[in-house]
C-alpha cells in the first residue's frame, strides 16, 4: 500500500479487527457504518491521509449534510463511533502486536461471528443501516442484520448492561432459534 492511512485503509482495519477477532464482530461492524458515513462526505485528497483530517470539522460537515435523516443522539453517537475507530486503528497500525481493544461483554461477543454478514450479502443501498445504535429514554436501541433480508432490532437495552444480562439475553434469544 502505497499510504498506510487512507480513509480505505481504516476500514479495511475494522474488517481485519472483526475477522481476526481482535474486537467483537458487532464493535467493529458499528464503527465501520459510522466511520463509512461520516467519512463519506470527503472528497478525493482529504481521503489519503485520516491523521491530517480535523476529525472534529469532519463530523460538523457530516451532521451538517446529513441531519434530516438521523436523530440527534443517533448523529452523537456516529461522531463517538468514527473517534474510537480513528483512535484504535491509530493505536493499532502504531503497535500491532500489542494492539488490544476493551469490550465490556466477555466471552459472548466472541462464541458466534457467523451473524456478521458477508459486505456482499447486505444491499449496498442498506450497508449504510445495517447496524444502527439509537439511545432511548430507558436505554438504547441496535438492530443487527443476520442473514440477508434480515434485521432483528433489541429495544430498551439498558445502557449498563452487564455480561450476566447479556449472557441470559443470549441464552433467551437461542431458546427462539428453531432446530
Amino acid at each position: 500500500m502505497a499510504n498506510d492511512y487512507s480513509v480505505d485503509d481504516l476500514l479495511d482495519f475494522l474488517s481485519h479487527a472483526s475477522d481476526k477477532g481482535l474486537m467483537p464482530a458487532a464493535t467493529a461492524t458499528a464503527l465501520g457504518v459510522a466511520t463509512r458515513n461520516v467519512l463519506g462526505v470527503l472528497d478525493g485528497p482529504e481521503r489519503e491521509d485520516v491523521r491530517k483530517l480535523d476529525l472534529d470539522a469532519v463530523i460538523k460537515r457530516f451532521t451538517n449534510k446529513r441531519a434530516r435523516e438521523f436523530s440527534p443522539s443517533s448523529l452523537k453517537e456516529y461522531g463517538r463511533r468514527v473517534h474510537k475507530a480513528l483512535d484504535l486503528f491509530l493505536s493499532w497500525r502504531g503497535d500491532p502486536a500489542n494492539f488490544t481493544v476493551k469490550t465490556r461483554a466477555s466471552t459472548a461477543g466472541k462464541k458466534d461471528r457467523s451473524v456478521r454478514p458477508e459486505p456482499a450479502a447486505v444491499a449496498p443501498e442498506q450497508r449504510d443501516i445495517a447496524l444502527t445504535s439509537n439511545q432511548t429514554a430507558n436505554g438504547y436501541q441496535s438492530s443487527l442484520p443476520i442473514r440477508p433480508g434480515t434485521v432483528v432490532t433489541l429495544v430498551n437495552i439498558p445502557t449498563d448492561l452487564t455480561p450476566a444480562e447479556a449472557e441470559r439475553l443470549a441464552k433467551f434469544v437461542k431458546m427462539l432459534a428453531a432446530e
